[in-house]
């Protein structure tokens, strides 16, 4: 007999998310500018597939990446997450 898992409280799902990771992705296409995705990644720490992923809204980044690239490029971690402030 296969087992149904329970959802665990306070761990939400994706589908949960208040973030819409295709905005969030425009926003980070946005703060690279005309960078090239190669340079912006050597930046950041990350492959450049990656960064593609972030940009097109297929993978949340995780809170390293939206930490430092509110900090290296003088946004906020709202205005990257949410698109305010």
């Amino acid at each position: 007999m296969n087992k149904v898992k329970r959802k665990r409280e306070g761990r939400p799902r994706r589908s949960e998310g208040d973030v819409n990771l295709k905005l969030l992705g425009a926003r980070i296409r946005q703060v690279r500018g005309a960078t090239t995705q190669q340079t912006f990644c050597h930046l950041l720490a990350i492959s450049q597939a990656q960064l593609s992923k972030y940009e097109l809204g297929q993978t949340a980044p995780p809170l390293r990446v939206i930490i430092d690239l509110a900090e290296r490029f003088d946004r906020t971690t709202d205005w990257l997450l949410t698109g305010k402030g």
